[in-house]
C-alpha cells in the first residue's frame, strides 16, 4: 500500500497554474487537464472532495458550514482502513473551527496568528484579554510562560506583532500566509507517524487566497504592485455589482499580478514540501495536487467579476490536478472530464498502486447560495445568493439557476478557464433530474429554511473577515 498526500492549493485556477507552476508540472507524471471542482468556494468543495457527493447531497454549504456531522464512514477514508489519516490546513473552514479535523486521526489547524500550533493563539488571547497597553503585553508574557509550550507561545505573540508592525511599512510582508507552517506541520506528522502503517495526508495551502500583498519570497518581476499595496484595502463591490472595470483597472492588474506571484511562490514551496515528505518516509508515496476552486480575475470569460462569489464560471470551476509519482496507467495529459466528486475514488486507487478509470463524458457541479453582507439589498441577495447548477457535455456547458436563467456556454479544451455564452434560453431538458436528486427550486427553499449558524469564536470571525467571507 502507498502513502497518498492530497495537496489543495486553495483558490488556484488552471490557466494561472499552468503559467506559474512550471516546477510542479515538470514533476508530474499525469495531468488531468479537464478537472472541475464540484462547487465554487471552499465549504461545499471540501465536503464534495471528501464525500464524493454534490453539495445538495452532502448538505454542507453556505446555509450549513458545519463539518462535524460528517463521519469517517461517509468519506473515502472508509475505503482506506489500513491508512492513518493526517491533516495540516491553513483554511479556516477546513479546520477544527468547523469540525473538519474530526475526520482525521491527527490534524493541525494553522493560521498567520498561530504559526506554532502548540502555542497560545496570540490573536485569540488579545481578543479575550481585558488589559490594555503594557499590562496587555505582560499578561500575554505571563500566560505564555505558564503554558505547556512557553517558547512556541512567546513566538506566536512576537510574530503577530512583527507582522503587524511591518504591515505599516512599504516593504515586503515578512511572513507568508501559511505555506511554511502547513508544510512544516505536515512533515512533522509524517516523521512522528513512522512507516509502520501507510498514511493519507490532507493539506491546504491558502497563499493564493486573498487578501493578496507582496510577501518576502515573491518574485517582484511578476507584478507591478507596490510593496505596501494589498487587495484587502479594496472592495470588489464596485467591480462585481457596479461593473466599474475601467475605474478599478489598476486594482485588477495588481490583483492578477500578485495572484500569479503567489502561485509561483507556492510552486517552489510545494516542490520542497514533496521532497521533504519523501525524505521522511521509506514507503512509496503518491502526491495529488489540485485546488478546491479557482478565482475570477475580471476577464471577459469571468463575466468581468473578481474573487469567487455568486457564480459558477470556468474561472472558478476549472482547476488543476496533477499526480506526482503516479502508478503506471495514466497518460501525461488526460483530456476527458474529471470531477472532484470522483477524487476519493482516485485517491483510494492510487493508495492501492492502481490507476483507476475516473473519467466521465458528462459531469455536474452546483452552488447553493453565497456569503452575503448583512446590509445587502434584496436585489443583491436575489442576484448573488441564487442557487446554480451546471452540467458539462462535450464542449457545451449548461447552466441554470433559481432566478430562471437557462444558459448554454461554449468551451474550448485548449483554453483553460474560458467560456462563451451561446444561448440565453437553452433547453435544459432532463439534466436537473438526471444529475441531481432534488429539483433546484425545491432544494433552494429547503436549504434556506433549514439554515443554521455555526457558532465560532471571535478569532475565527476575524479570520473569516480578513478572507472576505464576512
Amino acid at each position: 500500500m502507498r502513502n497518498v498526500v492530497l495537496i489543495c492549493l486553495d483558490t488556484v485556477r488552471k490557466d494561472y497554474f499552468d503559467r506559474f507552476a512550471e516546477r510542479l508540472r515538470e514533476r508530474a507524471d499525469a495531468s488531468f487537464d479537464q478537472c472541475r471542482a464540484a462547487s465554487g468556494w471552499s465549504v461545499p468543495s471540501h465536503a464534495s472532495m471528501m464525500t464524493g457527493k454534490l453539495p445538495h447531497q452532502h448538505g454542507i454549504h453556505v446555509y450549513n458550514r458545519d463539518f462535524s456531522g460528517l463521519r469517517r464512514e461517509d468519506t473515502f477514508l472508509a475505503d482506506l482502513p489500513d491508512h492513518r489519516a493526517f491533516g495540516s490546513s491553513a483554511n479556516v473552514y477546513a479546520s477544527d473551527a468547523f469540525g473538519f479535523d474530526l475526520l482525521f486521526d491527527d490534524f493541525t489547524s494553522v493560521s498567520p496568528d498561530r504559526r506554532f500550533p502548540d502555542g497560545i493563539d496570540a490573536e485569540k488571547f488579545g481578543q479575550e484579554c481585558e488589559e490594555t497597553g503594557l499590562a496587555r503585553y505582560l499578561a500575554f508574557l505571563k500566560a505564555s510562560l505558564a503554558s505547556d509550550h512557553p517558547v512556541q507561545s512567546l513566538a506566536n505573540g512576537a510574530l503577530v506583532e512583527f507582522d503587524r508592525q511591518f504591515a505599516e511599512l512599504p516593504v515586503p510582508k515578512p511572513l507568508d500566509d501559511g505555506a511554511n507552517i502547513v508544510a512544516r506541520e505536515a512533515v512533522k506528522l509524517v516523521r512522528e507517524h513512522g512507516d509502520a502503517d501507510p498514511f493519507f495526508m490532507f493539506t491546504n495551502f491558502m497563499d493564493a487566497h486573498g487578501p493578496l500583498t507582496h510577501v518576502r519570497g515573491y518574485d517582484s518581476d511578476l507584478h507591478d504592485a507596490p510593496y505596501s499595496w494589498t487587495t484587502g484595502a479594496y472592495s470588489t463591490h464596485e467591480v462585481n455589482v457596479s461593473g466599474e472595470l475601467e475605474e478599478n483597472w489598476e486594482h485588477i492588474e495588481h490583483t492578477r499580478g500578485l495572484y500569479g506571484a503567489a502561485i509561483d511562490y507556492l510552486d517552489r514551496k510545494v516542490c520542497s514540501f514533496i521532497d521533504r515528505v519523501q525524505a521522511a518516509t521509506d514507503r512509496e508515496t503518491t502526491f495529488v495536487v489540485t485546488a478546491d476552486h479557482g478565482e475570477n480575475l475580471a476577464f471577459e470569460a469571468d463575466g468581468g467579476l473578481l474573487a469567487h462569489k455568486g457564480v459558477l464560471s470556468e474561472g472558478l470551476l476549472h482547476v488543476p490536478l496533477l499526480v506526482v509519482n503516479a502508478p503506471k496507467g495514466y497518460d501525461a495529459h488526460e483530456t476527458d472530464y474529471f470531477s472532484h466528486v470522483d477524487l476519493g475514488r482516485l485517491l483510494v486507487g492510487l493508495a492501492h498502486g492502481e490507476a483507476p478509470d475516473v473519467f466521465e463524458d458528462r459531469i455536474a457541479a452546483e452552488r447553493i447560495g453565497s456569503n452575503m453582507a448583512a446590509d445587502a439589498s434584496e436585489a443583491e441577495r436575489r442576484e448573488w445568493d441564487r442557487m446554480i447548477r451546471v452540467v458539462y457535455d462535450g464542449t457545451d456547458k449548461y447552466e441554470w439557476d433559481s432566478n430562471g436563467h437557462r444558459l448554454r456556454h461554449r468551451l474550448d479544451p485548449e483554453r483553460p478557464n474560458w467560456q462563451e455564452t451561446t444561448a440565453e434560453d437553452a433547453d435544459i431538458g432532463d439534466l436537473d433530474k438526471e444529475f441531481f436528486d432534488v429539483p433546484l427550486d425545491e432544494y433552494k427553499r429547503e436549504a434556506v429554511t433549514a439554515s443554521t449558524d455555526h457558532d465560532v469564536d471571535q478569532t475565527t470571525k476575524a479570520r473569516l473577515s480578513d478572507l472576505g467571507y464576512i
